[in-house]
């Protein structure tokens, strides 16, 4: 599984569908969102978001992944004794 930041990123994009609001709730510039949106597209190998005239989509990796990922960040986290 990508790192939690990854996950953290392509989840808010999809939320958003939109690049700079999404950068904007992670409290990044939306060039650097889109670098790494892109980066993580290349280690998949696979395009997640679809860039339309409306905003974005997540296509049908992107949708695995945001399922994946929201199922991730729901289970409770160990603690450290």
């Amino acid at each position: 599984m990508k790192s939690l930041p990854s996950l953290r990123h392509a989840l808010a994009l999809a939320r958003h569908g939109n690049y700079a609001r999404a950068a904007r709730e992670l409290n990044l510039s939306q060039p650097s969102l889109t670098r790494r949106i892109a980066l993580l597209e290349q280690e998949l190998g696979v395009r997640l978001f679809d860039r339309t005239r409306a905003g974005v989509v997540p296509t049908a990796y992107g949708r695995v992944l945001i399922e994946r990922a929201e199922s991730q960040l729901k289970k409770p986290r160990a603690i450290l004794q």
